[in-house]
């Protein structure tokens, strides 16, 4: 997989920008809010159809401006291809066209998976820290990545989930009866199913990449588990069936896949509540480094790896085999202040990169690594 060049106009605070990547590494240098997270950002909005950062797309349309287009083109399988979205706000409502290889597609869904990227982000440590939600996003993505029946089954649970929420609420009003409920039910079940197999599936692959990318990065000191607990898996139809009345009052649904809790553990314990900041952003690299290796191998295709502003949180040990991550991987880009401070092994990696100078209001001028 290698990303041949980009174009964004009206996204974030670039009006008009094409940038070529001709190179397997790619930095991207500036201060901080020059923009360039935004570049980063409208690359794995096209691979992922949402932002890495939770933004809507009211948030990524240039300010004084009606909607904003984005296009990459890319190499997969020795195959040339190319992916666009526009989004317009003139008609007072929010318009989305997508189209992959000039072609047109209905939904966001259809481009997941095709340009495969894995993000780094500081963020990453929400995965860990954050709530049960994060954990479930994480694997939700990585499955959906390689895995285009799991993505619908995944989006028809989540609709039938929406429905089956609804109606509780109109039971409660008294504008339905209890009885409405059966189908509902009977759809959520189903694809339940499917998920949590997927879902267990995944976890059982994908545990020993995730162990062997942490031990690389603690030095083989840290021993954590990555489970999941499904929310009723064994009895989920009858539990639906009986818990009519708690959901109704609640107004929700209160047991299914959107329920479940992952969680790392250390000998038996949460490492929430007994593991240190260290190992904490050592799972969250790991998970990332993991993810890479996992996709790589059930793909065959080497995701492109986008970069944010991590590698100076790294400490010796972290550096070295995100160092070995590099060496591994296909195209990688990365955003970072400036290149000071770097250490040997990443000044080597520095000699074969095209560095680009990205500073406020939009513009990016290159600049070749041998220069540095």
């Amino acid at each position: 997989m290698r990303l041949i060049s980009a174009q964004l106009r009206d996204f974030r605070n670039y009006q008009n920008l094409v940038i070529d990547f001709p190179s397997r590494l790619t930095f991207l240098v500036g201060q901080n809010a020059s923009g360039k997270t935004n570049l980063l950002e409208s690359i794995g909005l096209l691979a992922h159809g949402r932002s890495f950062r939770g933004s809507s797309d009211a948030d990524l349309t240039r300010e004084g401006t009606n909607g904003y287009y984005i296009r990459a083109k890319y190499e997969k399988t020795g195959t040339r291809n190319e992916i666009e979205m526009a989004v317009d706000f003139s008609s007072g409502e929010m318009r989305r066209r997508i189209k992959l290889n000039e072609k047109p597609v209905t939904a966001r869904s259809a481009i997941v998976g095709q340009f495969m990227c894995v993000v780094f982000s500081p963020a990453d440590l929400q995965i860990v820290e954050g709530g049960p939600g994060e954990r479930r996003k994480f694997i939700d993505a990585t499955i959906s990545s390689m895995d285009a029946v799991y993505l619908q089954n995944l989006i028809q649970y989540q609709k039938a989930l929406r429905q089956r929420n609804a109606l509780l609420k109109r039971i409660r009003e008294r504008k339905n009866s209890p009885q409405d409920l059966a189908i509902w039910n009977t759809r959520l079940a189903h694809f339940a199913e499917l998920i949590w197999k997927a879902r267990e599936d995944f976890l059982e692959r994908f545990h020993g990449a995730f162990t062997q990318a942490l031990g690389q990065i603690s030095g083989d000191r840290d021993k954590i588990t990555y489970s999941i607990h499904a929310n009723h898996r064994n009895d989920l139809m009858s539990y639906l069936e009986s818990s009519t009345m708690k959901d109704t009052r609640v107004g929700y649904t209160t047991a299914g896949p959107h329920r479940d809790s992952p969680q790392f553990e250390r000998e038996g314990k949460d490492i929430l509540q007994f593991g240190s900041q260290g190992q904490r952003r050592s799972i969250a690299l790991g998970l990332r480094i993991a993810q890479f290796h996992y996709l790589k191998a059930s793909t065959g295709v080497t995701p492109v790896l986008l970069i944010d502003d991590v590698i100076r949180e790294l400490d010796a040990l972290r550096r070295s085999a995100f160092v070995k991550l590099l060496e591994e991987s296909g195209q990688a880009i990365f955003t970072t202040p400036d290149l000071d401070g770097l250490d040997d092994n990443m000044h080597s990696l520095l000699k074969q990169s095209v560095i680009y100078s990205v500073s406020p209001g939009g513009n990016v001028e290159r600049r070749e690594g041998k220069n540095v």
